[in-house]
C-alpha cells in the first residue's frame, strides 16, 4: 500500500460520525443534541488517521491536520471540522445547520485530499461549497440523527442524506467508549460523480462505462474511545470500518468494498 500523509477531511475529530466524513457521513453535527449551546469556547488539536485514498479504494494513506473549533456561546460555531453554522434545540431535538466545503477528488495521488494514481483518466472532481445540516434526538442512551450534505456551487457533486445511531458502551470519569453506526444514502448526482464512469472517461482511463443511480452507498461502524488527561486536554481514537453497498459497490472503481479505519486526535481545549 502506498503511504501518504495528508489533510483531514474537515469533519474528522471529536466523534465517530465525524471520523466517517471521510466518506460522506454527517460528521460532528450528531454533537448538536448533547449540547444545543456549547460554551463560549476554544478546541485546537492534531489529528492523525489511516484512511482510503477515495471511497472504494485499494490503497490506504496517512492523514494528518490541525482540528481548530470556537464556539461563541451563543449557538454559533466556527470550525474546521464542521464549517460555520448554528446548532440549538427545539423540544428536545437538536438542529445544526453549517456551511462547509468537500467533495474535491484527483486522479492521481494527492499530499492533500482524496486521489489516486488509480483514477488517472477519470478526471478531476472540483469541490465546492456544502450545505450541512443535522437533527439529532436522544432516546434513552441510544442517540439518533439524521443528517444531509447539499451541494451548493457544484451541483453535479450531488448530495447526501445519513440516518446514524449511537450507544454508550463505558463511561468513567476519564474514558468514554460509544459504539456509532450509520448509513449514506446518494442521489443521482453523487453516485454518477463519484461512482460511475462515462462513455469519455471509459476511453481515457481503460474502466468499463458505468451508469451509477440513487441508493445507499455505504454502512459505517465504529467504536469511538475519548480520554480524558485532564480538564484541558484529551485524546479520542476511532477504531472502525466503511462497507460499500449498491452501485457504489458495483462500480468499476471499487476495487474494495469494505475499508477498516483507524483515526487519532489530541485536543486541547481553553
Amino acid at each position: 500500500m502506498r503511504h501518504h500523509l495528508s489533510r483531514l477531511p474537515q469533519r474528522l475529530a471529536l466523534t465517530t460520525l465525524a471520523v466517517f466524513g471521510t466518506i460522506g457521513t454527517i460528521g460532528g453535527n450528531a454533537m448538536a443534541a448533547d449540547q444545543a449551546t456549547p460554551a463560549e469556547g476554544t478546541i485546537v488539536g492534531l489529528g492523525v488517521g489511516y484512511v482510503p485514498e477515495y471511497a472504494g479504494a485499494d490503497d490506504s494513506h496517512f492523514v494528518a491536520a490541525p482540528i481548530i473549533e470556537h464556539s461563541f456561546g451563543n449557538g454559533f460555531f466556527a470550525s474546521t471540522r464542521r464549517g460555520l453554522g448554528y446548532q440549538t434545540a427545539v423540544n428536545g431535538v437538536g438542529l445544526s445547520a453549517a456551511l462547509g466545503y468537500g467533495g474535491k477528488r484527483d486522479e492521481h495521488d494527492r499530499n492533500f485530499g482524496a486521489g489516486s494514481d488509480d483514477l488517472k483518466g477519470m478526471g478531476k472532481i472540483s469541490g465546492g461549497a456544502q450545505a450541512i445540516l443535522a437533527a439529532t434526538y436522544q432516546l434513552g442512551n441510544i442517540g439518533l440523527s439524521v443528517g444531509t450534505t447539499q451541494a451548493l456551487t457544484k451541483r453535479d457533486n450531488g448530495s447526501t442524506y445519513t440516518i446514524g445511531a449511537s450507544a454508550p458502551l463505558y463511561t468513567s470519569a476519564s474514558d468514554q467508549l460509544t459504539f456509532n453506526t450509520s448509513a449514506v444514502y446518494g442521489d443521482n448526482k453523487h453516485a454518477q460523480t463519484y461512482y460511475g464512469v462515462t462513455a469519455t472517461q471509459s476511453a481515457r482511463s481503460g474502466y468499463r462505462a458505468y451508469q451509477a443511480g440513487s441508493g445507499f452507498e455505504s454502512v459505517n461502524a465504529a467504536v469511538n474511545w475519548n480520554h480524558v488527561i485532564n480538564p484541558r486536554w484529551s485524546v479520542n481514537s476511532t477504531v472502525g470500518f466503511s462497507r460499500l453497498a449498491g452501485d457504489a459497490a458495483d462500480s468499476p472503481l471499487t476495487r474494495r468494498k469494505t475499508t477498516p479505519m483507524v483515526l487519532t486526535g489530541l485536543i486541547y481545549k481553553f
